[in-house]
């Protein structure tokens, strides 16, 4: 268990350590509102960290929560205006984030045994909907803040903010579209993150108790 602790708290420290990389950089860059993203998820990790046996975390994939967030720090280098890839960068931090969030909750199912055990085929579907409904509620939440940041903070940078990652998509520039396709992104990263613990990964990687 103490072994298990420090193993937590080195990861804790680390993701806490990528942040205040992160603000050195959006700092040096001038884009400052990267700066209060940076301060907030790191107090949402923080948060995590103290919720971690509640939720049935594992080191990897509280790490691979914060390199979700960190995704969208990347934003400071102007990603959300042109992407480095083909998909829009909003897009690509909206589907990783989703499936973090559904091997998040699969793995906590699992952990409390809601998952495991013998169950029939139509049981563990059901389970595994739930599940993925679950992980599209925080996506729900994430555009409650995008809402919220256009009502009250208007024009800029970052998630507390109205900017053109909020309008562009693959296709046309649209907010409705923009946020349509968040959502479409949202479910297949959820779905995509459940099937890949159900079907791919080693059982032994989650938590038991």
């Amino acid at each position: 268990m103490v072994k298990k602790k420090s193993e937590h708290l080195r990861v804790y420290l680390a993701s806490m350590l990528l942040f205040v990389v992160a603000i050195i950089v959006a700092y040096n860059l001038g884009v400052t509102d990267y700066i209060n993203d940076s301060i907030f998820m790191m107090l949402i990790l923080t948060l995590l960290f103290f919720l971690y046996d509640g939720l049935r975390m594992t080191s990897w994939i509280y790490f691979s929560v914060a390199i979700a967030f960190l995704l969208h720090n990347l934003g400071m280098f102007g990603f959300y205006s042109v992407s480095p890839i083909f998909i829009q960068w909003d897009h690509v931090t909206h589907f990783f984030g989703e499936l973090v969030a559904g091997v998040a909750l699969y793995n906590m199912f699992y952990s409390y045994k809601v998952l495991n055990g013998k169950k029939t085929k139509t049981e563990r579907f059901t389970i595994l909907m739930v599940v993925v409904f679950a992980a599209l509620g925080i996506g729900v939440i994430i555009e409650f803040m995008e809402f919220f940041g256009y009502l009250f903070v208007g024009e800029g940078l970052g998630i507390f903010a109205h900017g053109i990652g909020d309008v562009n998509t693959e296709f046309i520039n649209s907010e409705w579209f923009n946020t349509m396709f968040d959502l479409i992104y949202n479910f297949l990263g959820a779905l995509f993150g459940v099937l890949l613990c159900h079907f791919g990964l080693n059982k032994k990687v989650f938590r038991k108790n």
